[in-house]
């Protein structure tokens, strides 16, 4: 039997947290292309108060690590907090996972703040997706493990502020060891290829437990 992560149905104020992650995003990169040398000065102090002040306020709202950030399904969630598929992780693209049958299908269009050689994602990044999308893959097994090994070829750049589109898979499960494949594409061309070796923890993934526990939860039972 196969099981999946999921994107749970976020709440209004859980909209609002994505809100604030997106505008986040965009801060980072607009610190980032920001021309220090020709910036006015008085500006630019303006600026620095103006993100202190927003700093303070959010520092002030409530913090789910008073509680444990694990506390419930939506807060523990890969889609949550993973700092590549996070839609509350300012740091990710975020990619973004679907499931086709027993095919795990996504995509991430990765911005400046994401740049390693001129015009394409860093190595680092490109490998690191991959981590996220077989980690998601792997769970058409029945299973999930954490990961073993991972192996990514680097065909090509992954070139920035373009979509690209993913796509990874099962290839064999032998006891609690999983081996998922992944590959990316940019018009239909391939960029990357990955395969990983996944282990299951003796008394199961606890991110599995977690979306089972979610799923009663929500039914009811």
């Amino acid at each position: 039997m196969t099981w999946h992560p999921t994107y749970l149905e976020p709440s209004a104020r859980r909209v609002r947290k994505h809100a604030l992650a997106e505008e986040v995003r965009a801060l980072v990169d607009d610190v980032l292309m920001l021309d220090i040398e020709a910036a006015d000065d008085d500006a630019l102090s303006e600026a620095e108060e103006r993100l202190a002040v927003a700093r303070k306020a959010i520092a002030a709202l409530p913090d789910i690590r008073a509680n444990g950030p694990h506390r419930t399904p939506v807060d523990s969630s890969l889609f949550e907090r993973s700092p590549l598929s996070g839609l509350s992780n300012a740091l990710a693209a975020p990619l973004v996972l679907e499931f086709d049958g027993d095919t795990t299908r996504g995509h991430a269009t990765y911005p400046d703040r994401f740049e390693g050689p001129p015009g394409l994602v860093h190595g680092g990044y490109v490998i690191s997706a991959f981590d996220d999308l077989l980690g998601v893959a792997q769970s058409a097994s029945g299973i999930a493990g954490f990961t073993g090994t991972l192996t990514v070829k680097l065909l090509a750049g992954t070139p920035l502020n373009r979509r690209i589109e993913y796509e990874g898979g099962v290839r064999s499960v032998e006891g609690r060891k999983v081996v998922a494949w992944g590959r990316s594409t940019l018009d239909g061309a391939v960029l990357a290829e990955a395969e990983g070796i996944f282990i299951e923890p003796r008394g199961g993934h606890p991110g599995k437990k977690l979306h089972e526990q979610g799923a009663a939860a929500r039914s009811g039972s």
